[in-house]
């Protein structure tokens, strides 16, 4: 039997990825890794703090090593950082041992979870955050979609709604990996 595989979660800031992946991580009884918390670890400062020592391009650089490393393991749920799909490489490396699920959400209901601008490097200094957001999605919509595997719109779902689409969409692709009567049930 192969080794199951990881359910990767991928997506624009504020759209769930960690508060979701918590859930289906403890439902699965999988590890729940995220990227900016071990690009933070092992960095010793935040992720607004690369960026703005830093910039972006650096930043790009740490957390494809992050996606290597923990696309590794398995199997856990991971949370990635909104901009991990635009490098083809991290695709590649998360669709390697991976079921990947693109969750989305309008920029309206983003803008309304992402909390403080300040924590958000793409957001912090946005005349319009709202039209950013907007922009920023559209730019990055393709490179998503042909990532992911299947897509879970979080904008009107409750944290647990948008759970259960998702293990389920997992436990449905993670057949390609292993056994389905391999895979936990909730």
């Amino acid at each position: 039997m192969r080794r199951l595989p990881n359910l990767v979660l991928i997506g624009f800031m504020a759209t769930g990825k960690s508060t979701i992946g918590r859930r289906c991580a403890s439902a699965l009884a999988y590890p729940f890794r995220d990227t900016d918390s071990w690009i933070e670890e092992r960095e010793g400062r935040s992720v607004s703090e690369i960026f703005a020592a830093d910039g972006e391009e650096r930043f790009r650089e740490i957390e494809e090593e992050a996606v290597e490393a923990l696309s590794a393991e398995a199997p856990i749920v991971l949370a990635t950082g909104g901009g991990v799909p635009l490098n083809p490489k991290n695709v590649n490396r998360m669709r390697e041992n991976g079921v990947v699920v693109l969750l989305c959400g309008t920029p309206e209901s983003i803008l309304l979870r992402a909390g403080d601008r300040d924590s958000r490097p793409l957001i912090a200094t946005a005349k319009d955050p709202l039209r950013h957001i907007a922009d920023l999605l559209e730019a990055r919509d393709s490179a998503y979609r042909t990532a992911a595997d299947f897509t879970v719109d979080s904008s009107d779902l409750s944290a647990e709604q948008s759970s259960r689409l998702v293990l389920e969409g997992y436990r449905t692709r993670a057949g390609l990996f292993a056994s389905p009567a391999g895979l936990p049930r909730d």
